[in-house]
């Protein structure tokens, strides 16, 4: 493998990072500047550390793409924008966006900016990256979920793929996950999420009774591929992404460095150890290698776990413990109690294979593991390496010095040359004349510039004098003027023509008011659907539909994420009943595939539509209906209503999806290895209850797993307020959805009561979601 057939990105959260990766040698960097980045907590980058870092970078040959990557409201795309045209102007190379409103008005206004679809886009498969492709995205960062088989068929596009190949990872798929939005308002699509997939949980069935004690069936492992990294390249990966924005220097240096050996098969024993030992939660090789249930996650504890360096050899009266490797001081090491683990930074040298007293606050179990979560030793050597790095282009330099005539001076390095002619003539010498030996030793001093004399000339003609300040200024223009040419170089721009895609003529119809998602046929039957507008269907009851002869066309709910084999046959399959008048899309590929069919083509919430331009840009590509977030509240739905006239959706009753996940934490529990056996499951359906003995319903499909928010959506009188506008209600039908229809139809205090009491008896609370609240003021 030459450097050419990949790139290694690293992440930085500030200029230590930053200066860590390129050091650890990163091809490029990827950062957050002040604001709209899907890492809010991180320390991220103003306006001149930008400029500092691409000034840096690009004298390095090392590229800086910018994290724009979170939803967007409307009243924050005027500022979004002149962050971008910020951006634009400094340099950075690329910017990695998930809004599709925001990223069609920078196609627009920048049509040579590049722009990389963030894994918060969830793209998983061939259709979805051919969708963004003819969008004028120049790459995709793949879900992290995404196997090489499809990998490989992605790479027969014209577009970059970007993998991840290190560190945390989401259980959920990017950008899919509203957990930590709607149980505190913190949410993911806005940087902020409160990571609820770290948490424990135990498992109940329906009937209360515990099946599995608490532990943290929803935490993933991290990341790790060093012995992999090659399949990825292989099936056709281009870019690979190492986790960490929040990470400190020594972690992004350590990580970056033993990939880069890795790729160059001069990763060592040692290398694998120290990259264990920057920080793990244990490693998996990640779901596209195979992994599954405990292999993937770390379900006995959510945090670094350190590399194992020892045992408590008794613990009956004094703590007697054996290291098996040098402890020294300033290690922090970690201890099993019987209330879990503790910490203890060593203020001693131990050596190794020796038995040793330690005067602990807490008493640890016996014969229990000792781990070192901090290494002094690793921290000094890779902070050393740091400080010895430098980057230098070796330089050639001639310089013409003549009296009477003005000084001049040439320069090259690489492809790059220069030329500076001083405008002082040069004197005759009234004493001692300029030496060559001066001459070179003040040409010499290029001080902290990247370049490295590698031939140096003076050519000295006759008595001659100059000041050393002049000589110097020779030097530092000369210089000054290279850097320039390097970085104008540099400059990453290829314009692409914006084109709003063309899609067979649909007939725009009126709202529907009342929409319908049946997830089970009972419910179907139980509702009296004369005021239903629209029947929404999984495709798997298809058949028995078939059976019950309503004589109803209905529209087709197609799950989040599918392999685009399976998006072929699915299609093929839904495109041989007539009676199926649409689909409802909650994946860009699912737009793709059926756009040149009859189908009315609905935009659901997988989708995360949260402003006007995003609405527009499905208006403008088609859709029949678009779904507007949950995330938003009232005033920003109000605002999106006003600024189009397409045919919206809204969730105004239902228990929505908070996570989907490739994951099943219910193997955890049997050990199941694969996800072979989960057709015959008998474990589809159960609860977890968090730490507050609130419930989320789990239900595992046979190759994804869902998790419901604990309580169900109830709008209040704010239908009221859309009922003349062109937006449709959208329920999640359950046994309620005959008095939630006559709720919604004629609506009043009274009823609405009514019905939210047998809610809060059925399932312990009710909630309006964001409704008032939101996700951002405003």
């Amino acid at each position: 493998m030459t450097k050419n057939n990949y790139e290694v990105l690293a992440p930085a959260g500030d200029m230590a990072a930053l200066r860590a990766a390129v050091s650890a040698g990163a091809d490029a960097v990827y950062l957050g500047a002040w604001e709209f980045s899907a890492r809010a907590k991180a320390k991220n980058f103003t306006l001149e550390d930008l400029k500092e870092a691409i000034h840096y970078c690009h004298l390095r040959d090392v590229k800086i793409y910018v994290t724009v990557n979170i939803l967007v409201a409307d009243f924050e795309l005027k500022r979004a924008l002149n962050l971008v045209k910020d951006l634009y102007e400094v340099g950075v190379d690329a910017l990695i966006l998930q809004d599709l409103g925001l990223a069609r008005e920078i196609r627009k206004n920048y049509p040579d900016f590049e722009i990389h679809a963030s894994t918060q886009m969830a793209i998983n498969n061939y259709y979805g990256a051919k969708f963004l492709k003819e969008l004028g995205f120049s790459r995709v960062v793949l879900a992290r979920e995404t196997p090489l088989f499809e990998i490989e068929k992605i790479s027969t596009l014209d577009v970059e793929i970007e993998t991840f190949i290190h560190g945390a990872l989401c259980v959920s798929y990017s950008g899919e996950c509203l957990m930590s939005s709607m149980i505190g308002g913190k949410s993911g699509n806005r940087g902020e999420c409160a990571q609820a997939c770290r948490k424990a949980y135990d498992i109940y069935d329906f009937s209360g009774n515990k099946i599995a004690d608490k532990k943290y069936y929803l935490s993933p492992k991290d990341l790790n591929t060093l012995e992999d990294v090659g399949k990825i390249i292989d099936a056709g990966g281009y870019s690979l992404k190492i986790e960490g924005r929040m990470k400190n220097p020594e972690y992004v240096y350590q990580v970056v460095r033993s990939y880069r050996k890795a790729l160059e098969n001069n990763l060592t024993l040692k290398d694998k150890e120290d990259t264990t030992q920057v920080f793990n939660r244990g490693f998996t090789k990640g779901l596209f290698n195979g992994d599954f249930g405990r292999n993937f996650t770390s379900f006995d504890r959510p945090d670094n776990r350190g590399v194992e360096i020892g045992k408590v050899v008794s613990a009956k009266k004094d703590v007697i413990v054996r290291f098996n490797e040098d402890i020294y001081p300033g290690d922090g090491l970690e201890f099993l109690g019987d209330r879990g683990n503790f910490g203890f930074k060593s203020e001693e040298f131990y050596k190794k294979d020796r038995d040793y007293k330690l005067n602990l606050n807490k008493k640890p179990l016996e014969n229990s593991n000792i781990n070192r979560t901090y290494s002094i030793k690793l921290y000094e050597k890779i902070d050393e390496k740091l400080k010895d790095y430098e980057f230098k282009k070796d330089i050639d330099i001639k310089v013409e010095i003549e009296v009477g005539k003005f000084p001049k001076i040439f320069a090259k390095t690489e492809d790059f040359d220069s030329i500076f002619e001083l405008e002082e003539e040069v004197q005759e010498a009234k004493n001692a004349p300029l030496s060559k030996e001066k001459a070179e030793e003040n040409i010499s001093k290029l001080g902290d510039s990247i370049f490295e004399i590698r031939n140096l000339e003076i050519d000295i003609k006759g008595n001659a004098f100059m000041p050393v300040s002049s000589i110097n200024k020779l030097r530092r223009e000369v210089v000054e003027n290279l850097e320039r040419k390097i970085l104008k170089s540099r400059l990453n721009r290829n314009e692409k023509s914006y084109v709003e895609r063309e899609y067979k003529s649909k007939e725009k119809k009126l709202a529907s008011r009342i929409k319908v998602f049946f997830t089970n046929l009972e419910d179907l039957k139980n509702t009296d659907l004369n005021e239903v507008d629209e029947i929404i269907l999984r495709v798997k009851d298809l058949e028995k539909y078939k059976k019950l002869n309503l004589n109803k066309n209905v529209s087709i709910y197609l799950d989040k994420f599918y392999s685009y084999k399976e998006l072929e046959n699915l299609r093929n399959y839904i495109l041989k009943n007539d009676f199926v008048k649409g689909i409802w899309a909650n994946n860009l590929s699912e737009i793709e595939i059926f756009n040149n069919d009859d189908f009315e083509i609905n935009a659901d919430i997988g989708l995360n539509v949260f402003n006007s331009e995003t609405v527009e840009f499905y208006n403008n590509e088609g859709l029949h209906s678009i779904t507007l977030s949950p995330e938003l509240n009232s005033r920003q739905i109000d605002e999106i209503i006003k600024n189009t006239d397409a045919n919206l959706n809204i969730v105004s009753y239902g228990r929505i999806p908070v996570m989907t996940m490739k994951h099943c934490p219910y193997s955890v529990i049997k050990g199941c290895v694969d996800e072979r056996d989960c057709p015959n499951c008998e474990h589809k359906n159960y609860l977890i209850r968090d730490a507050k003995s609130v419930d989320f319903e789990v239900l595992r499909h046979n190759t994804f797993t869902e998790i419901f928010n604990s309580y169900p959506i109830l709008l209040d009188g704010y239908v009221n307020k859309i009922r003349n506008e062109n937006i449709n209600l959208v329920i999640l039908a359950d046994e309620f959805t005959d008095e939630i229809i006559d709720l919604y139809l004629s609506f009043s205090e009274d009823k609405y009561k009514k019905i939210r009491r047998k809610l809060e008896n059925k399932y312990s609370g009710v909630t309006k979601g964001h409704i008032n609240r939101g996700i951002i003021s405003g």
